[in-house]
């Protein structure tokens, strides 16, 4: 038997029934032979928010509107959460967090108890007494929460295949510098190897299966 769950809107315009159909739309599955083990929800829409409190009450609202559903719908799941959101979720039986595995600029913001561990290493191939370039730019990316970091420097702004930077120290072509990307998951799909370092070895390489996605 398929066992599923109701994806239910609770505050982020994605995907997802609206509370009050999740009951209805469980029944109906299960009159198509399958097993509804619970409902799904997805705070997103206050993932980022920078205040905690005001972060913690938004997920509290949210979480309101899926155990309304839950309540409808029955089943031991109760699936939400997320890297932002983790230890603020109690209602949650399953907590949906990714990016926290590897991290980015944008959750690092909000002092969470994990390392930013994904950049991209590129190569400086312009450098002038007002800024540099390196062969790093919209295309190795995640840029929908902003610009890179860069350690020691101030990004000026990213295009195609650069990112321009104002360093701290003097860096001359052929230099290699490493950028923090500020969302983590676009950033992988858009590689198709992952180097797993530490220092400056190369421990293993794991192939990448989201390009194009």
């Amino acid at each position: 038997m398929r066992e599923v769950l109701i994806d239910v809107d609770v505050g982020l315009p994605r995907c997802g029934c609206r509370p009050g159909d999740a009951g209805r739309l469980a029944g109906y599955a299960r009159s198509r032979g399958l097993l509804v083990r619970g409902v799904m929800g997805y705070e997103g829409h206050v993932m980022l928010v920078p205040d905690r409190d005001a972060r913690a009450a938004g997920t509290a609202e949210a979480m309101r509107l899926l155990l309304a559903a839950h309540a409808d719908v029955g089943g031991e799941v109760i699936s939400a959460g997320g890297t932002g959101t983790w230890d603020l979720n109690s209602w949650a039986t399953e907590i949906q967090a990714g990016s926290y595995a590897l991290m980015d600029t944008a959750y690092a913001k909000l002092d969470l108890p994990f390392r930013q561990a994904l950049s991209v290493l590129a190569t400086v191939i312009s450098a002038s007494p007002r800024h540099a370039v390196a062969d790093c730019g919209l295309k190795a990316l995640g840029m929908d929460h902003g610009n890179p970091a860069i350690d020691g420097a101030t990004v000026l702004f990213c295009s195609d295949e650069h990112v321009t930077f104002v360093p701290t120290t003097a860096v001359h072509p052929g230099d290699r510098i490493r950028l923090w990307p500020a969302h983590v998951d676009p950033t992988v799909a858009y590689h198709s190897r992952l180097h797993v370092v530490e220092g400056e070895h190369v421990l293993e390489s794991w192939p990448v299966d989201l390009r194009g996605w």
